[in-house]
């Protein structure tokens, strides 16, 4: 799954129900928010990786829906978005 995919996936598989918390855990440091805007993938020019969680919580919160006070964002050590 290309990065810009994985939000539009999550909000298909939710659909309306309930959302308590979002967990966005993974090499938060080393994303930039347009990764998850831009199928960095597939561009010649991505932009460039920066340490932005609030960035990233705001995409993630606008993209499906939510209050940005339902989401979190973690580094984890292994450096894998992971969920």
């Amino acid at each position: 799954m290309y990065s810009d995919q994985i939000l539009p996936a999550a909000k298909a598989q939710v659909g309306q129900r309930r959302v308590e918390k979002i967990d966005v855990s993974g090499a938060v440091s080393s994303w930039n928010p347009a990764y998850l805007k831009t199928a960095i993938e597939k561009s010649d020019s991505a932009p460039a990786q920066t340490n932005d969680p609030d960035g990233i919580r705001a995409v993630v919160s606008s993209t499906l829906g939510r209050q940005a006070k339902r989401v979190s964002v973690q580094e984890t050590r292994d450096g894998t978005l992971t969920r």
